[in-house]
């Protein structure tokens, strides 16, 4: 009696076939690639403000980042407003605060790399569950890349700050002093936390690229302190 024969087996494609679906699965991932850094490179040199220049006096805000983050650094009280009046929950008396954006969960989550989650860092990627504002206070003073705004320019990040902010109780930070609070928008690949730092900083009237979901993107625009060759406390 022979032996069945496995239905399977007679569909099994070609080795040529199958290598020939891999080159082209390959040559797509890559295409892809290219393309994605072809417009992270276009959104980073492309302007927004084109024609803007730093003041020559007003009020200096600081930009920084990590590999992957970033977040603007303003003084509590500055140019008529006050931090304080605010955000009355503010822990201590800093002078400066670091303001940043992100998801919910992700920022709640993960106060270091070392407890990053894979599947809450996917949730966010993918929308997530709202965002937050995380609130640092900055003593003495702040490194990364000074920044100085006219007084009008600082007043409409300010405003435009303020209104990133939505209604809801703080939470508890990392620390004793730092805090988070309720934010609008959704996370999303195309909306990060430095894409949120640069669309701040075009509010102001800042000259930044148009799309920046990397710090990177924004970075190489602002020199810091120490590569403009002056104090990382600039006279305001």
């Amino acid at each position: 009696m022979p032996a069945p024969t496995d239905p399977w087996a007679r569909r099994s494609l070609p080795p040529a076939t199958v290598r020939k679906g891999l080159g082209w699965l390959l040559r797509a991932v890559g295409g892809l690639a290219v393309l994605l850094m072809a417009a992270l490179l276009l959104g980073a040199l492309v302007p927004e403000n084109r024609g803007w220049r730093e003041a020559e006096e007003g009020v200096v805000i600081h930009f920084d980042h990590s590999p992957v983050h970033s977040w603007l650094i303003l003084p509590v009280a500055a140019a008529g407003h006050d931090w304080r009046s605010r955000v009355p929950a503010l822990p201590g008396n800093p002078s400066r605060l670091a303001f940043s954006w992100g998801e919910r969960d992700f920022f709640l989550a993960t106060p270091r790399w070392a407890d990053l989650d894979p599947a809450i860092a996917l949730r966010a990627l993918l929308g997530g569950n709202g965002s937050l504002v995380h609130l640092v206070p900055v003593r003495p003073g702040p490194a990364g890349a000074p920044i100085r705004l006219s007084h009008s320019e600082y007043l409409r990040l300010v405003r435009h700050l303020e209104a990133q902010i939505a209604q809801g109780d703080a939470l508890p930070g990392y620390g004793k002093e730092d805090l988070f609070l309720p934010a609008h928008g959704r996370y999303a690949p195309w909306r990060t936390c430095n894409q949120w730092t640069r669309d701040a900083l075009a509010v102001a009237g800042v000259r930044v690229g148009r799309w920046t979901p990397l710090p990177q993107g924004l970075a190489w625009r602002f020199p810091t302190a120490r590569e403009r060759g002056r104090k990382a406390w600039p006279e305001q």
